[in-house]
C-alpha cells in the first residue's frame, strides 16, 4: 500500500494534462472516452485557476480548490471529496488538491488502480517523439501570432503615417494651384496683392522636412511589406510542421496498444493549435 500510495503521490506531482493523460490512458476503456472532453475541461479549469504556474503547476491550494469545485457547480461535494480521500489513503497533498485526486474521487477510482493504471503498451519513445512534435508546433504558432499582431499594427501604423503626408503634399498643392488661380483670375488688385504675399510665403517655407518625413515613410512601408513576405514564407513552414505532426501522431495510432488517452489528448491540442492556422487551412 505504501508503493502505491508513493506511486499515486508522484503522479499527482506531474503536470496538469500529464496527470490527465495517465488518467485517461488507464480507463480509457471504463468510460473515460465518452469523459475525455470533461476531463479536459477539468485539466484547463485547474491550469487558469493556477495563476503562479499555470500549465506547469500540479496541485491547487485550499482556496483556489474550492474555487474550482465552485466553478464547476459542486461544492456540496468539498467535504465529501476530503473525506473520501483522507479514508482511500488517497489525500497526498495536504489541504492541496491535485487534478488526479479530484478526477479519482470523481470517478470513484481507489488507490491501487490509479497508481498502476495501464498506460498502453506502445513504444513511449514514438509517443514522446509526437509530443516533441506537437509542443514545437505550438510554440511556432504562438510566435506566429505574437508576430503577426505587431505586423499587422506595424502595417496599419506606417499606412495612416505615409496618407497622412500624402494628404499634407496634397493640401499644398491645392492651396499654391488656388492662390495661383486668384492672382490670375482676381480683378481686385488688392485680393491679388494678398494672394501674391500668401504665395509667396507659402512657397517660401522650406518643404524639406515634408518630402524627407515622406520619404522615410514610405520606406518604413516597403520594409514592413518584406516583414510581410517573410512572415508568410514562415507560415507556410509552420503548416508544413503541422502537417508532420498529424501525420505522425496517425502513423503511431495505427500500430495499436497505445496509451489511448495520450494519443485522444494530443489529437485535441492539434485541433486547437488549427484554430491559429490561416483561415485557408483550417
Amino acid at each position: 500500500m505504501s508503493d502505491d500510495r508513493s506511486i499515486f503521490q508522484e503522479i499527482t506531482h506531474k503536470p496538469y494534462a500529464d496527470q490527465a493523460k495517465w488518467f485517461l490512458n488507464g480507463f480509457w476503456d471504463e468510460g473515460l472516452q465518452q469523459d475525455a472532453d470533461k476531463v479536459w475541461n477539468f485539466t484547463h479549469k485547474f491550469i487558469e485557476l493556477d495563476s503562479a504556474n499555470k500549465k506547469n503547476g500540479h496541485k491547487l491550494d485550499e482556496f483556489w480548490s474550492h474555487k474550482f469545485l465552485e466553478d464547476i457547480k459542486e461544492t456540496s461535494t468539498v467535504v465529501a471529496l476530503r473525506t473520501k480521500l483522507k479514508e482511500a489513503n488517497m489525500q497526498v497533498n495536504g489541504n492541496h488538491m491535485s487534478l488526479l485526486e479530484y478526477l479519482s474521487f470523481r470517478y470513484n477510482k481507489d488507490l491501487k488502480h490509479v497508481a498502476h493504471a495501464p498506460q498502453g503498451s506502445g513504444d513511449p519513445r514514438e509517443l514522446q517523439e509526437a509530443q516533441n512534435k506537437l509542443e514545437a508546433v505550438q510554440l511556432a504558432l504562438e510566435q506566429q501570432q505574437k508576430a503577426e499582431a505587431a505586423l499587422r499594427q506595424a502595417e496599419v501604423d506606417q499606412r495612416s503615417a505615409v496618407a497622412d503626408l500624402h494628404r499634407q503634399e496634397e493640401d499644398y498643392k491645392n492651396l499654391v494651384d488656388s492662390l495661383e488661380k486668384k492672382i490670375k483670375d482676381s480683378s481686385s488688385q488688392v485680393q491679388r496683392s494678398k494672394a501674391s504675399a500668401e504665395l509667396a510665403q507659402v512657397k517660401g517655407e522650406d518643404p524639406l522636412p515634408l518630402r524627407k518625413a515622406k520619404i522615410t515613410s514610405e520606406a518604413a512601408l516597403r520594409r514592413v511589406e518584406k516583414e510581410r513576405k517573410e512572415a508568410e514564407e514562415k507560415t507556410r513552414e509552420t503548416e508544413k510542421r503541422f502537417q508532420e505532426a498529424i501525420d505522425y501522431l496517425e502513423a503511431v495510432k495505427k500500430k495499436g496498444s497505445v496509451a489511448n488517452g495520450s494519443i485522444w489528448w494530443m489529437e485535441k491540442e492539434l485541433a486547437e493549435a488549427k484554430k491559429y492556422l490561416p483561415k485557408s487551412k483550417q
